[in-house]
């Protein structure tokens, strides 16, 4: 993981419209993460899970506009101060590898929080073996992401992302 991650960490963040009028379809749900379609991406499918605190929603997933890529969301209902458009700098500690990142901000149905793309799916699916994602962005608290359960989800999600055309 740790060359492909750092190459896709790096890479410059695309631009992505905002996704308030988006409307989710439901694909079904994975130990504990629910997978959805986003018609905007591709169509893509991506994970989502609330945190613990309740406040934090995590979205990963594909971006099929083009050439596919994968994503990292994060949002909260909680006033990040976060920008629609804001560039911020990130660390990404995925159990005690750390990555650099720009993160975009964006604002998403009632949540306000960060987008990062990746262009190289395997660091999306590589998730599935580690067990904790903390990231951190300059001048905000860490927020901390239990990655139980994303095997099985990341099996539901590459399920969905292949019935999609």
């Amino acid at each position: 993981m740790h060359l492909f991650a750092r190459v896709a960490l790096a890479a410059a963040v695309l631009t992505v419209p905002c996704q308030a009028a988006v409307e989710y379809q439901k694909y079904g749900s994975a130990a504990g993460w629910d997978i959805f379609v986003n018609p905007q991406m591709g169509p893509g499918c991506f994970i989502a899970r609330q945190n613990p605190d309740g406040a934090t929603q995590v979205q990963m997933g594909i971006d099929a506009t083009a050439a596919p890529r994968g994503y990292l969301a994060l949002y909260s209902t909680k006033p990040r101060k976060v920008t629609q458009g804001e560039k911020i700098s990130v660390v990404f500690d995925v159990d005690g590898d750390k990555y650099t990142g720009e993160a975009k901000g964006q604002e998403t149905q009632g949540y306000d929080g960060a987008f990062v793309p990746f262009n190289n799916l395997d660091f999306i699916y590589d998730l599935a073996k580690k067990k904790t994602l903390t990231i951190t962005a300059t001048g905000r608290d860490p927020i901390v992401v239990k990655l139980a359960g994303t095997d099985d989800a990341f099996k539901a999600l590459r399920e969905c992302q292949g019935t999609q055309k």
